[in-house]
């Protein structure tokens, strides 16, 4: 079984890669114009770009804290200045998740633009061929 670690978008490619890549049938990097060079490096940079999101551990943590820190923030001040003292904690977790929310779109945003740099299509055209073969 393969290990949970190596088992991400650039192992995915290359191990096809190396299971198939004798075959006569199997695309061949020349026919599209590439180098092995070029496919790792980008593999390597696309990998690094997939992964700046941090591990789903990760990410929950902060997406908990944002959604925890209003309320602490709320806690803060004496119930009796705060107007709707009785609902303060529903208006924190609510301002939490709109932290979260944002926080979240954010990343995919950046991740996406990152990305669409990056993105070279002839070699995104040999990935796709060697991830539909057979």
């Amino acid at each position: 079984m393969m290990d949970p670690i190596l088992n991400d978008y650039e192992h995915s490619v290359t191990n096809r890669i190396a299971k198939f890549g004798d075959l006569p049938d199997f695309p061949k990097m020349e026919d599209f114009g590439i180098t092995r060079a070029e496919l790792d490096d980008y593999l390597f940079d696309k990998q690094a770009i997939l992964d700046s999101e941090g591990s789903e551990k990760t990410r929950y943590v902060v997406l908990g804290i944002l959604i925890i820190l209003p309320i602490l923030v709320i806690a803060a001040f004496p119930p009796e200045r705060l107007p709707g003292r009785e609902l303060f904690v529903f208006v924190g977790i609510a301002i939490g998740l709109v932290l979260a929310v944002i926080c979240w779109a954010i990343m995919k945003l950046w991740i996406k633009t990152k990305l669409r740099k990056l993105y070279q299509a002839d070699i995104e055209k040999y990935i796709d061929a060697v991830l539909k073969y057979k």
